[in-house]
């Protein structure tokens, strides 16, 4: 019997500063025609041991994990993420030097041999939308849940200057978004549609 492809997909992310931040995994797998996902905490918030790349570690070894007690293990799998470094460091082409996530890295890489036939790809972050979703869903919660760590956190979140520009830029930005993600955004957007200048002149004039 023909068995489909099983597609996953994972993100992390550390907010609202990365390194020291709040870090958070999410996953997505699409198996025989139903999705699973899950996403959370990846190190506890505001602590050294908080960076992006420890979450995105954190989101591809529960996914494979979760494929591994739900026996997957005998199928064809491709697993996505926009994380360059993870996805090169799996797959040889980069060297592993920071200490924080040498143990991760050799988790993922005992479970990876576990699996009859499996492939780690990049995609740029356009492309995992769904976990980048999840990632963002469970920054949100954290602040939601722990006044303590929301107070902590405003001094970090995106100016209204920031927000007003976005909202011109024709982008609804995320709850809690914090300074540094406003700015890669605007700076997205303000390489696709013009500059700053151009954009801010353009709505004065509607």
């Amino acid at each position: 019997m023909l068995v489909s492809e099983i597609q996953v997909y994972f993100d992390g992310l550390c907010q609202p500063y990365n390194p020291g931040g709040i870090a958070c995994y999410a996953y997505v797998i699409l198996a025989e025609g139903q999705q699973y996902s899950d996403y959370g905490l990846a190190a506890e918030p505001f602590t050294d041991n908080a960076t992006n790349n420890l979450a995105e570690y954190t989101g591809i070894i529960k996914a494979l994990e979760w494929l591994l007690t739900n026996k997957y293990n005998n199928q064809k799998i491709t697993v996505r993420g926009d994380s360059r470094l993870v996805i090169n460091q799996i797959n040889g082409k980069w060297k592993v030097k920071t200490l924080t996530i040498i143990s991760l890295h050799q988790k993922a890489m005992s479970l990876i041999p576990e699996f009859k036939d499996i492939q780690i790809e990049w995609v740029p972050r356009d492309k995992n939308k769904e976990a980048d979703i999840l990632s963002n869903r469970a920054y949100q919660e954290v602040l939601e849940n722990d006044p303590k760590l929301l107070q902590k956190s405003i001094q970090h979140m995106a100016t209204k200057q920031q927000l007003s520009l976005l909202k011109n830029l024709g982008i609804a930005p995320e709850r809690y978004l914090s300074k540094i993600e406003a700015k890669r955004l605007i700076s997205k957007a303000i390489k696709n549609q013009g500059s700053e200048e151009e954009i801010i002149k353009t709505k004065f004039r509607q």
